[in-house]
């Protein structure tokens, strides 16, 4: 292994940046007072109730939508299933933010639709609410679950079936006794990182007007100038977070690996003519809904306007795509060096683990800490250092997805070949770059475009952290949404939508390629 030592020097300055940032985020969280009396017990109650409402009743509801459909399209033959089986995956592209200010756009009393509907005496209910908003974030979300219980179901053999049969059980016995409950772990999985994501959420709640702790944490900031209770807030929030992780390792603790279990791949079924077009009708409908209907209304608004290549948005279009490149470079290099780290040094172990957890912390909690920790120690805003602060956030936020990858990659090398590599003299950069790297590259490339696209989407983080006059496509979101401007938010929502989709199919095609 001393071919990968020089890793743990390449990855310390991360390391010991992380943990300086816990341990004074913890610290100014927990044992410094608020500054004014900005969080009241009430305010507090309130924020706490709507945070927990709204992310438990959102990853709820995406669970009704995700494993029906996975279910649908694992083991049902209908028209256009092949199809729905990727398209119903899209809607991942779209920030919750976007879905929020197109459908209050839509619902709102002077839309069209509700004008035309009140000719026939029809009001359209409102979705200012924990409900509405709950069902608009599920329309972002649900692909979080339907993704992982669809790879659970693929992993199922026949034989499963099989067994089930020989019990006397129907194939709809078989789903509700066999199925769901050994699809827990995948559907706890998901649901936590759609509480971790609805959590994380500033842009479409405050569109919808539903204070939640991001809000709190945002209005103490700008609003008060309350640095310390920001930091007391997210501080709080943290806490909920970790009850919501270890809820979810209890889960995946008690998963059933069946895969290894099964070999042989489990046969569709064909559904008759009117059972078949049913599943055709609701897969399109959902489609419909969440990306279609969505995506006509932004280009109707874009063209309405100044269209898609005004100067702005191509300004905007490259702060977002720099800020993209830099916190995905930095992510993807720091998450070799520690999964290299991780494979050769015991020591730190644990550490490494901790700190690549971060996918799980809102942005809003990490902006907050690093804004008010180097303050406190500085005495001067890390804003001033430009996107550096920015970066570390984003890179601090999302390390995790991208460790992942590329730990799962190393795990595949043969332990008789790297003794054999580790027999030679030490030569570091050739091990990795003909040893290691090869094993790691599809992982690498995989984790480069998913921070890309998260830290394009990422707001709440980019709107406290970023330099002043440094604007990005969501940023100029929230700007224009803030103030009701939909149709001024539309352009930029575009750009960035097709931004991700881009990247949402380049990631569907590598993972295609991996599996061949």
């Amino acid at each position: 292994m001393h071919n990968l030592k020089i890793w743990k020097y390449v990855g310390m300055p991360w390391i010991v940046a992380s943990l300086i940032f816990f341990v004074s985020f913890f610290y100014l969280s927990f044992f410094k007072g608020v500054d004014i009396e900005y969080i009241t017990n009430e305010y507090l109650f309130d924020l706490i109730k709507n945070t927990f409402i709204l992310s438990f009743l959102t990853a709820i509801i995406s669970a009704f939508i995700a494993v029906p459909l996975a279910l649908l399209i694992t083991f049902y033959n209908f028209p256009g299933n092949k199809f729905f089986s990727w398209s119903l995956s899209l809607s991942i592209a779209f920030p919750a933010y976007v879905y929020a200010f197109i459908y209050v756009g839509i619902f709102e009393y002077a839309s069209p639709i509700s004008t035309f509907l009140r000719d026939f005496n029809i009001s359209l209910p409102s979705i200012k609410n924990l409900l509405g908003a709950s069902i608009i974030m599920s329309m972002a979300l649900f692909p979080y679950i339907y993704l992982l219980v669809k790879v659970q179901l693929s992993s199922m053999g026949i034989n499963l079936f099989k067994a089930s049969k020989t019990l006397g059980k129907n194939n709809i016995e078989t789903i509700f006794k066999v199925i769901i409950p050994s699809l827990w772990p995948a559907i706890v999985g998901g649901m936590s990182l759609v509480i971790f994501e609805t959590v994380a959420d500033f842009g479409g709640v405050s569109t919808l007007r539903i204070e939640t702790f991001t809000v709190g944490i945002y209005n103490a900031w700008f609003g008060y100038q309350s640095y310390y209770s920001a930091a007391k807030l997210a501080g709080y929030l943290f806490v909920f977070v970790v009850a919501v992780i270890l809820i979810s390792k209890y889960y995946d603790n008690k998963q059933i690996n069946l895969a290894s279990r099964t070999s042989e791949i489990f046969e569709k079924t064909n559904l008759n003519t009117v059972k078949a077009y049913l599943a055709s009708t609701i897969c399109t409908l959902i489609f419909l809904v969440v990306f279609v209907a969505p995506l006509i209304q932004l280009f109707i608004w874009s063209f309405s306007k100044n269209g898609l290549f005004s100067t702005e948005n191509i300004y905007l279009f490259f702060n977002s795509l720099v800020l993209g490149i830099s916190a995905s470079l930095v992510t993807v290099f720091f998450a070799i060096s520690l999964a290299l780290t991780y494979r050769s040094s015991k020591s730190i172990k644990n550490i490494i683990s901790v700190i690549t957890s971060g996918y799980a912390i809102p942005g809003s909690v990490i902006s907050a800490g690093l804004l008010v920790s180097f303050g406190y120690f500085f005495n001067i805003s890390i804003t001033t250092y430009g996107i550096f602060g920015l970066v570390f956030c984003l890179s601090l936020r999302f390390m995790t997805p991208a460790y992942n990858y590329l730990s799962a990659s190393l795990a595949n090398i043969q332990n008789t070949s790297e003794k054999a590599l580790s027999t030679m003299p030490a030569k570091p950069l050739r091990a990795f770059s003909e040893f290691y790297f090869p094993h790691m590259k599809s992982a690498a490339l995989l984790g480069l475009m998913i921070v890309f696209i998260e830290s394009i989407k990422e707001q709440p983080a980019t709107l406290l952290l970023r330099p002043v006059g440094f604007d990005t496509l969501s940023t100029k979101i929230y700007n224009f949404t803030s103030e009701g401007e939909w149709i001024m938010a539309a352009s930029p929502s575009l750009i960035l939508i097709f931004l991700s989709l881009i990247f949402v199919y380049m990631i569907n095609q590598n993972i295609d390629k991996n599996k061949s």
